[in-house]
Formats: C-alpha cells, structure tokens, sequence
C-alpha cells in the first residue's frame, strides 16, 4: 500500500512582494521593489504621473496546505498608496499544515496608506493561518481591511470543518494599540450556526481607520453602515476606529463593503476618489 502523503513530500510554495514607496514634489513614486515568486506587485498607471496603487498578485492561484504568502508595504512621508490584489484569494483543502499568509504595512510620516484586499476564500477542510501587522506614525492614515467567505455558497459548498487563524497587530509610534484574534476550528459548521457566535453567518469584513481623527469620523461611519443590508457594528479603541460587517451571502457583503467604502472615503480628504479598477474586473 503507498503511505499517506505529508506536507513535507509535497512541493509548497514561499512567495513575497514587497514594494516601498516615498512621497516627492506632491507625488508618489517607488523606492524599492522586491518579488519571490508566486509573489509580484503591479502598477497600474492611475493619472500617468505618479505610483499610487499597488496591485499583489499570487500567481500560484490559491493557497493550500504549507504554502507561505508575505506582502509587504513601506510609505515614506508624504506618499499616498492604494494596495489591493488582482483577485479573490482561495484557500483549498489541506493535508496538514496550514497555509500562511502574512501582511506588513508601515506608514510613516504623514503617509496615507490603503489596504483593501479582496475576499479570501476558505474551501472545505481549508485551513488558514493568516496575520496582519500595521506600524504607522502618530501623523499617518491608514484605512485597512480584510474579509473572509466560509465556503463558497454559489456552488452549494457550506465550510464544514476545517481551520482558520486571523489575527490583527495594530501598532502606533511603536506601541501596541490594538490586537485581535479570531479563530475557528472542527465543526465550523456547528460553530458558525451558534447565534452566540456568527448566527449562521458566513461572509465576515472587519475594515479599521487609524488616524488621529478616527473618533471624529465614528457616527458617520455608523450612519453609513446603517444603511447597508447586513449586520455591522464600529467603535473606537486606542485611536482607531473598528468597523465589522457579517451576512450570511459573500454576494450581500461585497455589495455593503463598497457601498460603505466609496461614500466613507469621500469624507476623508486626501484619500483617492475611487476604489481599485480591479474590484470590478
């Protein structure tokens, strides 16, 4: 009989992109670059000028067991940077390990960063190990987010069981301002239906707005996600603000994300007039 397959017989994947940009005569250009594939970064020409998004890409196509995915994002002073990825990122079935997927953004100065990235899909039995880190000056904006689908509804699949650790590091001038763990593991489906839990939700956004002003911008915030179809909530905690979306559809919650996205930014000066032209493709 042959043996069972283990992670380590199996090839596996350790990709990285990091871009680094810096703010100049009222622009944005690129200061360093660095790609391990499956991992690249691309730049789309927004006004023909300047560097103003970053699109990450995985060209390995999705995520499975003992995979390795690190992105990485520097704003000098004075630079304004959109971040996203080309397209939804897929979590498969894994024998044992979980893939791992690390995010790193530092804005210092006066830096205005974005991290929008597109939802993470988990399959059945998927299991996924994911972290973001933000250091940013007491004088920087950042507006991040992150969202995740337990399954993939529109072809009749419910996550069932599986494991996925999603944990949040929020650090300014160099301490420690907010952390955030989030966890689920065996029967996810049983969990999940637990209305002490996410009552049958399975389509989940958190989106934060770290800036000095954080507060001042909290009830609009709340205005905004009031008007949305799925359950939401936001606060502020250590000088950010704190915005959670959940629903049962990924379809439902896409709709709310941007709805909620595109009116929040136009309160924000400073910040780009549209969300990355990727988001429609």
């Amino acid at each position: 009989m042959n043996a069972p397959l283990r992670d380590r017989d199996l090839q596996r994947m350790d990709g990285l992109a990091r871009v680094g940009v810096v703010g100049r005569d009222g622009g944005t250009f690129l200061a360093d670059l660095y790609q391990r594939s499956p991992g690249k970064a691309m730049f789309p020409r927004i006004d023909g000028k300047d560097c103003r998004e970053v699109v990450f890409l995985n060209t390995a196509g999705g995520i499975a067991g003992g995979d390795r995915l690190h992105y990485q994002l520097t704003a000098g002073d004075g630079a304004t940077i959109t971040a996203t990825t080309q397209a939804a990122e897929r979590v498969y079935r894994a024998i044992g390990e979980p893939g791992r997927v690390a995010t790193h953004i530092e804005a210092r100065g006066d830096a205005t960063v974005e991290w929008l990235p597109q939802e993470t899909i988990v399959f059945e039995r998927g299991r996924l190990d994911r972290e973001t880190h933000i250091h940013c000056d007491a004088s920087a904006r950042v507006l991040a987010m992150d969202w995740l689908l337990l399954g993939r509804a529109a072809s009749g699949e419910t996550l069932r069981t599986g494991e996925i650790r999603d944990a949040w590091r929020v650090h300014r001038d160099g301490r420690l301002v907010w952390a955030d763990a989030f966890r689920l593991t065996g029967d996810i489906a049983g969990q999940t239906a637990r209305p002490s839990l996410l009552g049958g939700c399975a389509a989940l956004a958190t989106i934060l707005y770290i800036a000095a002003d954080a507060e001042d911008h909290l009830d609009r915030a709340r205005e905004l996600l009031e008007t949305t179809s799925v359950q939401t909530g936001a606060t502020v905690v250590g000088g950010l603000m704190i915005c959670r979306m959940a629903c049962a559809l990924a379809a439902d919650l896409r709709r709310a994300v941007t709805t909620f996205l595109r009116a929040f930014r136009t309160e924000l000066a400073g910040f780009p007039p549209t969300l990355p032209k990727v988001w429609a493709c």
